[in-house]
């Protein structure tokens, strides 16, 4: 999940965040979405992919045992949210098997 000199650091990502802001981060990887949990208090969304849905049945078992969230909307605390999306391509094969693309769109609006 690592480079040399480009391992994630949610704890220095979020260092000097102001109390009462949002926190939104882009984890290109759900098993740094799951780093983030595990290491920030606090967090609102964290919006992640890199799993295409697992792309090819039934090769997505092991992207699914793999992964703490593997595709859609998960709500793991109270204050936070994880989606990690599908996405639109393939790795490797160019095909989807019971994986369908996905374009996601995220507004964010003030809380009311």
């Amino acid at each position: 999940m690592s480079y040399t000199g480009h391992t994630p650091d949610p704890v220095a990502a979020t260092r000097g965040c102001p109390a009462g802001v949002p926190i939104v981060m882009l984890a290109h990887q759900p098993k740094a979405a799951k780093l983030t949990l595990d290491s920030v208090p606090r967090v609102d969304l964290i919006l992640s992919g890199h799993t295409h849905g697992g792309q090819i049945f039934p090769l997505h078992i092991p992207v699914w045992l793999g992964n703490a969230f593997f595709a859609g909307l998960y709500h793991p605390r109270p204050e936070t949210y994880v989606y990690v999306s599908r996405g639109l391509r393939f790795y490797g094969a160019p095909a989807r098997f019971f994986s369908y693309p996905q374009y996601t769109s995220v507004f964010l609006h003030p809380a009311t």
